[in-house]
C-alpha cells in the first residue's frame, strides 16, 4: 500500500472521530432533556418542551465542535460548562491543552477535508518536517476522544445531580 493510501485511511478515520464527537455533543444535550423530564409537573413540561425544541434546531446548525462551539452549545442548552473537567491527568494535558488540541483535530480535519495544506503541529510532523498523519496519531487522537467523552459525561452527570437533585442514570 502506498504512503498516499495509508494517508486516506489515516484522514477517514480522524474524521470519523471528529464526526464521532459531533454525534456524541448532541446526544448529550438530548439525553439532558430526556432525564431532566418531568411530565407530571406540567408548568415545567410546558418549559421544558420549548427549552428542548431551541436546543434540537442549534443541534441542526452545530457542525464544528470545536472547543468553544461544543462549551456554547452545553452552556447554553444545559446549563453545564464543562471547561473546568476537561483537563486529562494521565497525560499531563491541561485544560487548556485539551481544548487547544480538541481545535487542532478540528483544523486537521478541516483542512483535508476542503483540499488544505495539513497544519504541522507536533503530533502531525514528521521528523523531517513534513505535516501528516501516523498511526500512533490516530491511536493518540482515539484516545484523546475516549478521554474527553469519559470526563464530560463524569461532569454532566455531576451538574444533573447538583442543579436538579436527580440521581443520574448516566
Amino acid at each position: 500500500m502506498s504512503h498516499d493510501e495509508i494517508q486516506v485511511y489515516y484522514h477517514a478515520a480522524l474524521a470519523a472521530y471528529v464526526a464521532a464527537w459531533n454525534a456524541y455533543i448532541g446526544n448529550l444535550v438530548r439525553n439532558f432533556y430526556d432525564v431532566i423530564a418531568d411530565p407530571l409537573n406540567p408548568k415545567f413540561d410546558a418549559i421544558h418542551i420549548l427549552a428542548k425544541h431551541t436546543a434540537e434546531n442549534a443541534l441542526t446548525r452545530f457542525n464544528t465542535p470545536n472547543w468553544e462551539n461544543t462549551r456554547n452549545i452545553l452552556v447554553q442548552y444545559t446549563g453545564y460548562d464543562p471547561i473546568g473537567d476537561w483537563g486529562w491527568t494521565q497525560r499531563r494535558m491541561s485544560s487548556t491543552q485539551v481544548r487547544e488540541r480538541l481545535n487542532e483535530i478540528l483544523r486537521v480535519r478541516h483542512s483535508f477535508a476542503h483540499g488544505f495544506d495539513m497544519p504541522a503541529y507536533v503530533w502531525t510532523q514528521s521528523p523531517s518536517g513534513q505535516a501528516r498523519l501516523t498511526s500512533k496519531a490516530i491511536q493518540a487522537t482515539e484516545a484523546f476522544f475516549k478521554n474527553l467523552v469519559k470526563v464530560t459525561d463524569r461532569g454532566m452527570k455531576s451538574h444533573i445531580e447538583s442543579i436538579y437533585g436527580l440521581p443520574s442514570i448516566w
